[in-house]
């Protein structure tokens, strides 16, 4: 707990039926070189408690357990974060994993770089326990010039991921996590830190983050967070996101019904896209259909040119 000569560092944990996962994951926070910390796990409402599964960890008395009602990750961690006493905070999902070190390199570094939060690197993995075999590293960077940061995260797809995240109490009880968003949570809360507080890239990975084969994606939740931020998004990674979006819903018959929207999104900017690419993406059924999105395809990039004049 709070120590005069250290700060206290908050962790919070959401979890919800972390059975397989959290005790590994508090294992390792429990295991940190720096060792001033309250540990604020939150139970969104698991089936069984989550006391039960991690018992021999709670002897540690900074580690905390808080039972909330059903929500979401974003409403567990916002009330974590409302029970923090410490002078930082760090997220960690509960099937990831932070190497030793990760604290105290999080610490040393927005300390160095005058900055209020961080994002970061990270090791892939299959899982927590085994089966992890030679999965790539991704390495964060900082911005290009001129690049959003939203065009980041779209592109680089684990440029920001939650567990990496490290802010000031201050800067993270200020800005707080959406609570309407269930997928792009990550993306969400760093492209609005950015717009406030200075953000500095961790570049060494000291984050495992799982690939959970079972998790699903939440379409609704992704076409708001892209809809909220549209004016910032270039259009060529617009179009590239929606493109793979619309490949990925036609892998599952359940994801259908977003089908047609990330189509049709993927050529908003069709002037970007080749003709044989926008038919591509149109999938004709006919000559008759192929004709009608062959007009359609060159009205537009006629009024575009003519807009340009």
């Amino acid at each position: 707990m709070k120590n005069e000569s250290q700060p206290l560092i908050s962790v919070i944990v959401p979890v919800y039926n972390g059975e397989k996962t959290l005790f590994h994951a508090l294992t390792g926070v429990l295991k940190q070189t720096f060792s001033c910390l309250e540990i604020i796990v939150v139970d969104d409402g698991s089936d069984n408690p989550v006391e039960a599964f991690i018992h021999p960890l709670l002897e540690d008395n900074r580690i905390s357990v808080y039972r909330t009602e059903r929500s979401n990750a974003n409403v567990a961690r916002n009330f974590g974060i409302g029970k923090s006493k410490g002078d930082y905070i760090a997220m960690l999902d509960s099937d990831d994993y932070w190497m030793e070190s990760h604290l105290m390199d999080c610490l040393t570094l927005l300390k160095e770089s005058d900055a209020q939060g961080l994002y970061g690197s990270l090791q892939l993995i299959n899982s927590l326990s085994g089966n992890n075999h030679s999965l790539p590293v991704f390495i964060a960077r900082e911005l290009k010039e001129g690049e959003s940061m939203i065009d980041y995260l779209l592109t680089t797809v684990f440029g920001a991921q939650t567990s990496t995240i490290f802010t000031t109490a201050r800067s993270m009880k200020d800005i707080l996590w959406n609570p309407l968003l269930i997928d792009h949570q990550d993306y969400d809360f760093v492209v609005r830190f950015y717009r406030k507080y200075k953000m500095a890239v961790k570049k060494t990975p000291t984050v495992l983050y799982s690939l959970s084969s079972g998790r699903n994606t939440h379409y609704e939740s992704c076409i708001r967070f892209v809809e909220d931020n549209l004016k910032d998004i270039h259009p060529e990674i617009y179009n590239k996101y929606n493109f793979n979006m619309y490949v990925r819903t036609l892998q599952k018959e359940e994801t259908k019904k977003f089908s047609n929207y990330f189509r049709k999104e993927s050529i908003r900017y069709r002037e970007l896209l080749s003709y044989q690419k926008y038919i591509s993406i149109c999938n004709p059924q006919n000559c008759i259909q192929e004709w009608i999105d062959k007009i359609r395809f060159i009205i537009y990039i006629l009024w575009i040119r003519s807009e340009e004049k």
